[in-house]
């Protein structure tokens, strides 16, 4: 995932406060991105919400495609596995940040090794602290060679879901 996915989906889920909005836009252009909203965002210092605008516009203009929540979860379980195999955080810490958004994805099958390994850490059950850390390690590494940005719409979204209980031709009846 480059910067610009990761910028979009955190700010998506909040993570991206509006205060460091001006800094991530300075750092885009000397990287060479480039768009008029941008460089008004790098000398911006404006309230939160004009921040925001000016963030969703610039990485509008630099063809970013907007996400869902579901995507911009996916795109920080990317970027946490990341720094964990960058040794940007620490095994325990990758784990615990994988299990939110496991828990706030639903749980699902490909996250499960975080939950498990950072349940095990917060709870201190019997483990070995060098083993797990390896699980771990490794579990992101396979996260990270199995996602892309291509993958990423292939990855089940609730949130767009064709078809509804309410648009099925037989609704249960309650008799």
């Amino acid at each position: 995932m480059d910067t610009l996915y990761r910028a979009r989906a955190r700010a998506h889920i909040g993570d991206l406060p509006p205060e460091l909005m001006p800094q991530w836009a300075a750092l885009a252009l000397t990287r060479g991105y480039d768009s008029p909203t941008l460089r008004e965002l790098a000398g911006a210092h404006d309230d939160p919400p004009t921040l925001r605008d000016l963030l969703t516009t610039a990485l509008d203009e630099l063809g970013v495609p907007r996400l869902s929540d579901h995507q911009a979860l996916w795109v920080m379980a990317h970027t946490h596995a990341r720094a964990t195999v960058a040794g940007l955080m620490s095994p325990e810490e990758g784990a615990e940040l994988l299990w939110h958004i496991a828990r706030d994805l639903g749980y699902l099958d490909q996250l499960g090794i975080f939950v498990n390994e950072a349940t095990d850490w917060e709870y201190a059950w019997e483990l070995d602290p060098e083993e797990s850390r390896q699980h771990i390690l490794q579990a992101a590494q396979t996260l990270l060679a199995t996602m892309t940005t291509e993958t990423l719409d292939q990855e089940v979204d609730p949130d767009r879901l064709p078809v509804y209980w309410y648009e099925v031709d037989e609704l249960p009846t309650t008799e």
